[in-house]
């Protein structure tokens, strides 16, 4: 029945299953790398590896990969444990003893007793028999601290030459902190992966690469995504292979449902407010319109699609960070080992982001032509940018132990994202490097809008500041007293005021008497001009998010 669903649209079956499906597992070169580095890691018979990684990235699939790889080979056996979360010890070593094919039927067994089974059993095979036993560990961040002191043991099991266990471990990224409290074993991971989520290039090769596998020919011939669509697939998901591929799943049901074969910027941006469930529509979704379509028609009118591909890699490239090492203070960490971020060589830019080619912008929406397979396209007027919306919010001059990521934490919200960073890039052809400014440098910092929305319908924001230049506003910031309320920079732009910079409590309150209690706490100084925002005007564009939103 379910083929017969998706044979609408000639699929042989479904491209965007959520089950960990190791014929959908796509080959990008993080998950390569991960993986070749473990088989190699096992095969010399290292002992202990470990994967973190954010939920959705793809842990679980690459956990199902290892063990198809070696389940190939007759030499090596393979043993998945699932769930590692145990109350007691003897819980634990009777999971094992069972994965290995033990006897832990005897009701008197002790734990001496279990163990000395275990470390027989591994000898047996390991020596005798000459077999390379793994035990794969899933949902690692669950595994109690005697968990950790009994695999510590197991890898004492050794010939002179190599571990008779090897272990692998997939773990969320709470792990690190496991790791920090067991220094002992930490000290055993001979190799580690940090994986990333994926770049804008490999998860628009993981889409057609599903669609392609799922397809009747074998190659995707009825299911279209356009550029948009895909770019708003990637931002809406951040790059986690689960996200898109539950977004995905949403984009081919509406195809179904609409009769449909061509999936568009529109289409997709209707699944993602639908998948946002409980939430209100996002009134400040246009303002991502303005964003994407602003720099898509920028690159690809100026440099050509190739170019802009090239760009967008650039924006989105994170490269996984793959070992373990001690720090000053002899912890364990993790290491960081990104690529830098800056624009290629050949990709010419200009001095800084345009927002004028309002007529280039309308024409880019014939990507989202409204014809009887598509569906209407979004509205001219809810992607074009007000007349008089601000190419830049102003320019900074770097001091002393300042870099550009800390300045655009404080002027753009939330964390130091490469695409931000690779935006200030381009609004700044006379730094070469961005992670490493002379002090006394200036900065311009471009207007980009954010899709962060205040939702003051129903909480209330306090404005401690506001000025007319981010030079003012900055220097205020830097001169805020450190035991108050947490403050950022909030840059916004309406017709009726302008460009305006406000510095506001990061807290929401939910109602303005909260709010005026807030301020009762402030300094005299401070709270003498301080003020409670309720509403913002209907045509507001926001440049920043409130980083503890």
């Amino acid at each position: 029945m379910c083929v017969e669903y998706y044979g609408i649209l000639n699929f042989t079956s479904e491209p965007f299953s959520n089950s960990p499906d190791p014929d959908c597992f796509y080959e990008s070169a993080q998950h390569i790398k991960c993986l070749q580095n473990l088989e190699l890691a096992v095969r010399l018979r290292r002992g202990l590896n470990v994967v973190i990684g954010d939920v959705g990235a793809g842990k679980t699939t690459l956990c199902r990969q290892i063990i198809r790889k070696f389940s190939e080979d007759e030499d090596v056996k393979t043993y998945l444990l699932l769930d590692p979360y145990f109350s007691k010890p003897i819980e634990f070593l009777r999971a094992v003893s069972e994965m290995l094919g033990l006897d832990t039927e005897k009701p008197d067994i002790t734990e001496w007793q279990l163990r000395e089974e275990i470390k027989n059993y591994l000898f047996k095979k390991g020596i005798t028999d000459n077999k390379l036993l793994v035990l794969i560990i899933d949902e690692g961040q669950k595994l109690p601290d005697f968990c950790l002191e009994m695999l510590r043991e197991f890898l004492n099991y050794e010939t002179n030459e190599y571990k008779l266990l090897q272990i692998i471990i997939f773990a969320q990224k709470e792990f690190y902190r496991i790791l920090k409290e067991n220094p002992g074993f930490a000290d055993r991971v001979n190799f580690s992966y940090n994986l990333q989520p994926m770049t804008f290039t490999d998860a628009r090769a993981m889409i057609q690469y599903r669609l392609n596998i799922a397809s009747e020919y074998g190659d995707n011939r009825s299911v279209h995504f356009t550029f948009p669509a895909l770019w708003a697939i990637y931002r809406a998901t951040g790059g986690y292979p689960r996200k898109i591929v539950g977004l995905c799943h949403q984009v081919i049901l509406a195809l179904i449902i609409q009769n449909r074969s061509r999936a568009g910027w529109t289409l997709v941006r209707s699944c993602i407010r639908r998948s946002k469930t409980g939430e209100r529509p996002v009134r400040a979704a246009w303002v991502t319109g303005i964003a994407i379509m602003t720099v898509v028609m920028f690159f690809g009118f100026e440099f050509g699609y190739e170019r802009f591909i090239t760009a967008v890699e650039y924006l989105s490239s994170h490269e996984a960070k793959s070992t373990f090492s001690p720090d000053e203070g002899g912890m364990l960490k993790e290491s960081e080992n990104g690529i830098a971020v800056k624009p290629p060589d050949t990709l010419a830019v200009p001095e800084k982001v345009s927002m004028e080619p309002l007529l280039a912008v309308k024409e880019s929406l014939s990507m989202e032509n409204h014809s009887a397979e598509s569906g209407p396209s979004l509205p001219v007027k809810e992607l074009l940018p007000a007349k008089h919306c601000p190419e830049v919010l102003g320019r900074l001059q770097i001091e002393k132990d300042e870099t550009v990521c800390k300045i655009a934490q404080i002027v753009y919200g939330r964390d130091c994202t490469p695409d931000k960073i690779a935006l200030i890039g381009v609004a700044n052809p006379h730094i070469k490097n961005l992670d490493w400014v002379i002090p006394g440098e200036t900065v311009n910092l471009p207007a980009f809008p954010s899709d962060f929305c205040p939702a003051s319908e129903w909480v209330c924001w306090v404005s401690v500041a506001q000025k007319d230049s981010l030079e003012d506003i900055y220097r205020l910031y830097k001169n805020y007293p450190k035991r108050s309320f947490p403050i950022q920079i909030f840059p916004y732009w309406n017709d009726r005021e302008g460009l305006k910079f406000e510095v506001i409590l990061k807290k929401s309150f939910a109602d303005e008497e909260s709010a005026q209690n807030a301020i009762a706490e402030l300094p005299r100084i401070i709270s003498s001009g301080a003020k409670i925002i309720t509403h913002w005007d209907e045509n507001t564009v926001f440049f920043s998010s409130v980083a503890s939103h």
